[in-house]
């Protein structure tokens, strides 16, 4: 079980190297700031491999009991450890001092970017799935999951950054800069990390 766990981790690293740059010009244009393109990577390879491996591990490992506690536990637990490493990256990617709180905006958008993500995986896929159904379909699954949650993800930014409050971000014609960015970084990550793991593990 920990060589799976060891295991979903490194694809996850795969998965943040090859989509990172696209992660980077996503924040530019929620800031309108210049970003260096690898900047704050460290966080997510130290942190949210760790994190997001947890949260495949989770799921794997549950799913066969109760899909449903699988996807609720799975993204709880990715909602509240994603928090400090969200923070960190964003901070480390803009240099400026970032306002305290929003964890509950994570929270939310892991929590139900998970649930979405791994059901509509598990509908698309079974067990005679190629491995590139597994990429197409990996990435296809999250890239779905993202969008429905992608206003939480500029909401954050924008709390964190210019401390405006959650509504007013929703009410402003910005909800949805950076989307394609992230789109492309989604089915990119996530397309590498759900071939690896169905390789690997």
């Amino acid at each position: 079980m920990l060589k799976a766990f060891i295991l979903r981790c490194l694809a996850c690293n795969a998965g943040i190297v090859s989509s990172y740059p696209l992660e980077t010009l996503k924040v530019s244009q929620q800031t309108n700031d210049d970003i260096e393109m690898m900047a704050g990577i460290q966080a997510p390879i130290i942190f949210s491999s760790v994190t997001n491996g947890l949260r495949f591990h989770i799921y794997n490992t549950l799913k066969s009991y109760s899909f449903v506690f699988a996807l609720l536990l799975a993204g709880s637990v990715s909602g509240i450890l994603e928090f400090p490493h969200q923070s960190i990256k964003l901070k480390l990617q803009v240099g400026k001092k970032l306002v305290s709180g929003g964890q509950s905006i994570i929270f939310f958008k892991e929590l139900f970017g998970t649930i979405i993500h791994f059901s509509v995986f598990n509908l698309l896929t079974n067990e005679y799935s190629s491995d590139l159904e597994i990429a197409l379909y990996g990435g296809l699954s999250a890239v779905i999951g993202m969008t429905i949650v992608y206003p939480y993800d500029t909401i954050f930014v924008n709390y964190k950054i210019n401390n405006v409050e959650p509504f007013l971000t929703l009410t402003r014609n910005g909800v949805w800069k950076g989307y394609i960015f992230n789109l492309l970084k989604t089915f990119v990550g996530y397309g590498v990390t759900m071939f690896l793991q169905s390789k690997i593990v």
